[in-house]
């Protein structure tokens, strides 16, 4: 019984505190989220179907921003070139370039001879900036963040290195 009149008047302070708290308006609004109104025709049910379908579809289409295209590129790498040096890391012996929307990297021979474990930290860690950069970018120009460009580290002599699988991860090939 001491437990229920406890219980009661703590109830009860607490709804004292909410009534003062909004009379003084420090109380937050609650405010009701206002429901779509949809027009309903009186026509067939197989015209509503198509009016609803076609109206999803406009909508979908309206919200989705493009993908990066391939003359888009050139303005994603100086951007990247940027951010990295931006961000202390000594790009110069690195050179940037595309075909359509992959990314490549070029980096000097003598990462073929690097530990497997340290390849793989080390283009997790640039997919990981080049995803950082490419959000930013992205949102800049009006393009979909999630359309990322696939990447792939080659050494100078053409060797393919390291390159994103379809799921994004990135696979070392040498070794």
């Amino acid at each position: 019984m001491k437990k229920l009149k406890l219980f009661l008047v703590g109830f009860l302070a607490l709804a004292a505190l909410g009534f003062v708290l909004q009379a003084l308006g420090l109380a937050p609004k609650t405010e009701t989220p206002e429901t779509p109104k949809v027009a309903v025709q009186s026509s067939t049910t197989e015209a509503k179907k198509e009016t609803s379908e076609t109206t999803e579809a406009s909508s979908k289409a309206d919200d989705e921003l493009p993908r990066v295209t391939a003359d888009q590129m050139t303005s994603f790498i100086d951007y990247l070139k940027q951010d990295l040096t931006d961000k202390g890391v000594d790009i110069a012996t690195y050179t940037f370039y595309n075909k359509d929307t992959i990314l490549y990297v070029t980096v000097p021979n003598e990462y073929k001879y690097y530990d497997k474990t340290d390849l793989q930290a080390f283009a997790d860690g640039l997919k990981e900036k080049e995803h950082e950069a490419f959000n930013v970018w992205a949102a800049i120009n009006g393009v979909d963040f999630n359309s990322y460009p696939m990447l792939h580290i080659k050494t100078d002599d053409g060797d393919s290195l390291v390159s994103q699988k379809m799921n994004g991860d990135m696979e070392v090939k040498v070794k």
